[in-house]
Protein backbone atom coordinates (compact mmCIF):
# COMPACT_ATOMS: atom_id res chain seq x y z
CA UNK A 1 0.00 0.00 0.00
CA UNK A 2 2.77 2.42 0.89
CA UNK A 3 2.67 5.59 2.93
CA UNK A 4 3.06 9.28 2.14
CA UNK A 5 6.00 10.85 3.97
CA UNK A 6 7.28 13.34 1.38
CA UNK A 7 7.48 17.01 2.32
CA UNK A 8 7.40 18.10 -1.35
CA UNK A 9 4.32 19.42 -3.13
CA UNK A 10 2.68 16.93 -5.47
CA UNK A 11 -0.55 16.09 -7.26
CA UNK A 12 -1.68 12.80 -8.77
CA UNK A 13 -4.81 11.16 -10.13
CA UNK A 14 -6.02 7.83 -8.77
CA UNK A 15 -8.60 6.34 -11.21
CA UNK A 16 -11.39 4.15 -9.82
CA UNK A 17 -13.12 3.34 -13.12
CA UNK A 18 -13.92 5.04 -16.43
CA UNK A 19 -16.11 7.67 -14.78
CA UNK A 20 -14.64 8.12 -11.29
CA UNK A 21 -11.30 9.12 -9.85
CA UNK A 22 -9.61 10.52 -6.77
CA UNK A 23 -7.27 13.50 -7.07
CA UNK A 24 -4.56 13.51 -4.39
CA UNK A 25 -2.64 16.67 -3.53
CA UNK A 26 -0.07 17.81 -1.00
CA UNK A 27 1.16 21.35 -0.44
CA UNK A 28 3.41 23.10 2.05
CA UNK A 29 3.08 26.82 2.73
CA UNK A 30 5.34 29.01 4.84
CA UNK A 31 4.42 32.43 6.14
CA UNK A 32 6.50 34.15 8.79
CA UNK A 33 6.78 31.64 11.64
CA UNK A 34 3.89 29.51 10.48
CA UNK A 35 4.22 26.35 8.39
CA UNK A 36 1.07 24.73 6.98
CA UNK A 37 1.05 21.25 5.41
CA UNK A 38 -2.14 20.35 3.53
CA UNK A 39 -2.94 16.90 2.13
CA UNK A 40 -6.24 16.38 0.31
CA UNK A 41 -8.24 13.74 -1.55
CA UNK A 42 -11.08 14.83 -3.84
CA UNK A 43 -13.52 12.22 -5.13
CA UNK A 44 -14.89 12.87 -8.64
CA UNK A 45 -17.66 11.19 -10.65
CA UNK A 46 -18.25 12.30 -14.25
CA UNK A 47 -16.03 15.33 -13.62
CA UNK A 48 -18.04 16.55 -10.62
CA UNK A 49 -16.69 16.68 -7.07
CA UNK A 50 -18.70 14.46 -4.72
CA UNK A 51 -16.60 14.61 -1.61
CA UNK A 52 -13.37 16.10 -0.29
CA UNK A 53 -11.14 14.97 2.54
CA UNK A 54 -8.50 17.41 3.76
CA UNK A 55 -5.81 17.07 6.40
CA UNK A 56 -4.11 20.28 7.57
CA UNK A 57 -1.20 20.41 10.01
CA UNK A 58 -0.21 23.87 11.22
CA UNK A 59 3.01 24.67 13.06
CA UNK A 60 2.94 28.14 14.58
CA UNK A 61 5.67 29.18 17.02
CA UNK A 62 6.58 25.51 17.53
CA UNK A 63 2.98 24.64 18.47
CA UNK A 64 1.35 22.07 16.20
CA UNK A 65 -2.35 21.48 15.62
CA UNK A 66 -4.01 19.13 13.15
CA UNK A 67 -7.40 19.30 11.45
CA UNK A 68 -8.99 16.52 9.39
CA UNK A 69 -12.17 17.50 7.56
CA UNK A 70 -14.57 15.62 5.28
CA UNK A 71 -17.16 17.51 3.27
CA UNK A 72 -19.55 15.26 1.37
CA UNK A 73 -22.15 16.85 -0.89
CA UNK A 74 -22.81 13.99 -3.27
CA UNK A 75 -26.53 14.55 -3.75
CA UNK A 76 -26.24 18.27 -4.42
CA UNK A 77 -28.89 18.99 -1.76
CA UNK A 78 -27.80 20.97 1.31
CA UNK A 79 -30.09 18.90 3.55
CA UNK A 80 -28.11 15.76 2.64
CA UNK A 81 -24.61 17.18 3.12
CA UNK A 82 -22.19 15.68 5.63
CA UNK A 83 -19.48 17.74 7.34
CA UNK A 84 -16.98 16.03 9.63
CA UNK A 85 -14.06 17.69 11.38
CA UNK A 86 -11.60 16.52 14.00
CA UNK A 87 -9.01 18.86 15.53
CA UNK A 88 -6.08 17.49 17.50
CA UNK A 89 -3.26 18.79 19.67
CA UNK A 90 -0.76 17.23 22.06
CA UNK A 91 -1.10 17.54 25.81
CA UNK A 92 1.53 15.87 28.00
CA UNK A 93 2.40 13.44 25.22
CA UNK A 94 -1.21 12.41 24.57
CA UNK A 95 -3.84 13.55 22.06
CA UNK A 96 -6.70 15.92 22.78
CA UNK A 97 -9.31 15.67 20.01
CA UNK A 98 -12.36 17.81 19.27
CA UNK A 99 -14.84 16.29 16.82
CA UNK A 100 -17.70 18.02 15.02
CA UNK A 101 -20.14 16.13 12.81
CA UNK A 102 -23.06 17.65 10.90
CA UNK A 103 -25.34 15.58 8.73
CA UNK A 104 -28.88 14.48 7.89
CA UNK A 105 -31.08 12.67 10.39
CA UNK A 106 -30.65 9.42 8.46
CA UNK A 107 -26.94 9.38 9.32
CA UNK A 108 -26.19 6.51 11.71
CA UNK A 109 -23.79 6.40 14.62
CA UNK A 110 -22.90 2.73 15.01
CA UNK A 111 -22.13 0.98 18.31
CA UNK A 112 -18.80 1.78 19.89
CA UNK A 113 -16.55 -1.26 20.33
CA UNK A 114 -13.35 -1.95 22.19
CA UNK A 115 -10.76 -4.67 22.74
CA UNK A 116 -7.81 -4.93 25.15
CA UNK A 117 -4.29 -4.56 23.77
CA UNK A 118 -1.25 -6.68 24.54
CA UNK A 119 0.32 -3.74 26.36
CA UNK A 120 -2.53 -3.60 28.88
CA UNK A 121 -4.34 -0.75 27.19
CA UNK A 122 -7.46 -0.60 25.08
CA UNK A 123 -8.35 0.03 21.43
CA UNK A 124 -11.75 1.68 20.89
CA UNK A 125 -13.65 2.28 17.68
CA UNK A 126 -16.47 4.70 16.83
CA UNK A 127 -18.05 4.88 13.40
CA UNK A 128 -20.63 6.73 11.33
CA UNK A 129 -22.49 5.54 8.23
CA UNK A 130 -24.20 7.92 5.82
CA UNK A 131 -25.64 8.19 2.32
CA UNK A 132 -28.11 6.28 0.15
CA UNK A 133 -27.83 3.43 -2.37
CA UNK A 134 -29.25 5.68 -5.10
CA UNK A 135 -26.57 8.36 -4.64
CA UNK A 136 -23.45 7.56 -2.65
CA UNK A 137 -22.44 6.02 0.64
CA UNK A 138 -19.70 6.96 3.07
CA UNK A 139 -18.31 5.49 6.26
CA UNK A 140 -16.15 7.28 8.85
CA UNK A 141 -14.20 5.32 11.49
CA UNK A 142 -12.28 6.77 14.45
CA UNK A 143 -9.92 4.43 16.34
CA UNK A 144 -8.37 5.48 19.67
CA UNK A 145 -5.53 3.61 21.34
CA UNK A 146 -5.22 4.26 25.07
CA UNK A 147 -2.79 3.15 27.74
CA UNK A 148 -5.64 1.94 29.97
CA UNK A 149 -9.39 1.37 29.82
CA UNK A 150 -10.31 4.58 31.61
CA UNK A 151 -12.78 7.08 30.18
CA UNK A 152 -10.66 9.97 31.46
CA UNK A 153 -7.48 8.61 29.81
CA UNK A 154 -6.49 10.43 26.62
CA UNK A 155 -5.45 8.37 23.57
CA UNK A 156 -1.81 8.17 22.50
CA UNK A 157 -2.79 7.34 18.91
CA UNK A 158 -5.83 8.14 16.76
CA UNK A 159 -6.60 6.59 13.37
CA UNK A 160 -9.20 8.14 11.06
CA UNK A 161 -10.57 6.13 8.13
CA UNK A 162 -12.93 7.23 5.38
CA UNK A 163 -14.62 4.89 2.91
CA UNK A 164 -16.55 6.33 -0.02
CA UNK A 165 -18.40 4.87 -3.01
CA UNK A 166 -20.67 6.56 -5.56
CA UNK A 167 -23.74 4.78 -6.93
CA UNK A 168 -22.53 5.31 -10.51
CA UNK A 169 -19.06 3.82 -9.85
CA UNK A 170 -17.87 0.24 -10.04
CA UNK A 171 -15.27 0.85 -7.32
CA UNK A 172 -14.95 2.86 -4.14
CA UNK A 173 -11.97 4.16 -2.21
CA UNK A 174 -10.59 4.32 1.32
CA UNK A 175 -8.14 6.75 2.91
CA UNK A 176 -6.44 6.22 6.28
CA UNK A 177 -4.55 8.69 8.50
CA UNK A 178 -2.72 7.78 11.72
CA UNK A 179 -1.80 10.46 14.25
CA UNK A 180 0.28 10.29 17.41
CA UNK A 181 2.63 12.48 19.44
CA UNK A 182 6.06 12.90 17.88
CA UNK A 183 7.68 12.88 21.32
CA UNK A 184 8.76 16.52 21.24
CA UNK A 185 5.32 18.03 21.74
CA UNK A 186 4.47 17.89 18.05
CA UNK A 187 2.26 15.63 15.96
CA UNK A 188 3.40 12.69 13.85
CA UNK A 189 1.09 12.06 10.89
CA UNK A 190 1.13 8.99 8.65
CA UNK A 191 -1.19 8.99 5.64
CA UNK A 192 -1.65 5.79 3.71
CA UNK A 193 -2.05 5.97 -0.04
CA UNK A 194 -5.63 5.62 -1.22
CA UNK A 195 -6.89 2.05 -1.70
CA UNK A 196 -9.41 0.98 -4.33
CA UNK A 197 -12.18 -1.47 -3.40
CA UNK A 198 -14.87 -3.15 -5.54
CA UNK A 199 -18.22 -1.48 -4.98
CA UNK A 200 -19.87 -4.75 -3.95
CA UNK A 201 -17.31 -5.35 -1.20
CA UNK A 202 -17.80 -1.89 0.26
CA UNK A 203 -21.59 -2.14 0.22
CA UNK A 204 -21.38 -5.53 1.92
CA UNK A 205 -19.05 -4.03 4.52
CA UNK A 206 -21.52 -1.23 5.22
CA UNK A 207 -24.30 -3.79 5.71
CA UNK A 208 -22.10 -5.95 7.96
CA UNK A 209 -21.23 -3.13 10.37
CA UNK A 210 -24.85 -2.00 10.85
CA UNK A 211 -26.00 -2.76 14.36
CA UNK A 212 -22.58 -3.78 15.65
CA UNK A 213 -20.04 -1.13 14.64
CA UNK A 214 -16.48 -1.39 13.41
CA UNK A 215 -14.52 -4.28 14.98
CA UNK A 216 -11.27 -2.83 16.34
CA UNK A 217 -8.12 -4.88 16.02
CA UNK A 218 -4.58 -4.78 14.59
CA UNK A 219 -5.91 -5.36 11.07
CA UNK A 220 -8.46 -2.58 11.38
CA UNK A 221 -5.67 -0.14 12.24
CA UNK A 222 -3.86 -1.13 9.06
CA UNK A 223 -6.81 -0.39 6.81
CA UNK A 224 -7.94 -3.96 6.15
CA UNK A 225 -11.62 -4.84 5.83
CA UNK A 226 -12.24 -7.45 8.52
CA UNK A 227 -15.43 -8.42 10.31
CA UNK A 228 -16.57 -10.54 13.19
CA UNK A 229 -19.99 -11.59 14.47
CA UNK A 230 -18.84 -11.27 18.06
CA UNK A 231 -20.48 -8.48 20.03
CA UNK A 232 -18.04 -8.45 22.93
CA UNK A 233 -17.11 -4.95 23.97
CA UNK A 234 -20.04 -3.28 22.24
CA UNK A 235 -21.48 -0.07 23.61
CA UNK A 236 -25.19 0.52 22.85
CA UNK A 237 -25.79 2.46 19.66
CA UNK A 238 -26.86 6.09 19.87
CA UNK A 239 -30.04 6.82 17.93
CA UNK A 240 -30.42 10.25 16.38
CA UNK A 241 -34.20 10.09 16.46
CA UNK A 242 -35.01 9.53 20.12
CA UNK A 243 -34.14 10.37 23.72
CA UNK A 244 -31.80 7.91 25.40
CA UNK A 245 -28.48 7.58 27.19
CA UNK A 246 -25.44 8.22 25.03
CA UNK A 247 -21.85 7.00 25.32
CA UNK A 248 -19.14 9.46 24.38
CA UNK A 249 -16.80 8.82 21.48
CA UNK A 250 -13.69 9.97 23.28
CA UNK A 251 -14.82 9.64 26.89
CA UNK A 252 -17.95 8.84 28.83
CA UNK A 253 -18.35 12.38 30.13
CA UNK A 254 -20.35 15.03 28.33
CA UNK A 255 -23.38 17.25 28.09
CA UNK A 256 -26.02 18.35 25.63
CA UNK A 257 -27.10 21.83 24.72
CA UNK A 258 -28.71 23.77 21.88
CA UNK A 259 -31.07 23.15 18.98
CA UNK A 260 -31.08 20.00 16.88
CA UNK A 261 -29.70 20.43 13.39
CA UNK A 262 -28.06 17.04 12.94
CA UNK A 263 -24.87 18.19 14.64
CA UNK A 264 -22.69 16.21 17.00
CA UNK A 265 -19.75 17.96 18.65
CA UNK A 266 -17.10 16.29 20.83
CA UNK A 267 -14.81 18.69 22.66
CA UNK A 268 -11.76 17.90 24.77
CA UNK A 269 -12.98 14.36 25.28
CA UNK A 270 -16.35 15.69 26.34
CA UNK A 271 -19.44 15.06 24.26
CA UNK A 272 -21.78 17.88 23.29
CA UNK A 273 -24.95 17.43 21.26
CA UNK A 274 -26.81 20.24 19.50
CA UNK A 275 -30.24 18.69 19.89
CA UNK A 276 -33.73 19.93 20.64
CA UNK A 277 -34.85 16.29 20.58
CA UNK A 278 -32.40 15.27 23.29
CA UNK A 279 -32.88 18.61 25.05
CA UNK A 280 -30.29 20.36 27.24
CA UNK A 281 -29.05 17.97 29.88
CA UNK A 282 -25.87 16.69 31.47
CA UNK A 283 -24.80 13.08 31.04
Amino acid sequence: MGNIHSSNNYSERFPLDNSSEVVLRKTKNRRWREVVDIWSAEYYSFGRTNCKLELTKTNSNNQEVLCISIHDHGSGHASDEVDFQINMRVEEGLLVANVTLNGPRCMQQLPERKIPTAQGGVLKSSSFLYGRDTDRKGFIVILREKGCDDDEELPYMITVKHYFVAACSSHGVSVVAKIRSSGDGGLSVEIEKASKHPKGELLKMFDDVKGKGWPPGPASCDGAIEFSNKNNGNVPVMSMSGLQNISSLLSAAGYTNGNYNGSIIFRDCKILFDSAIFGPRNL
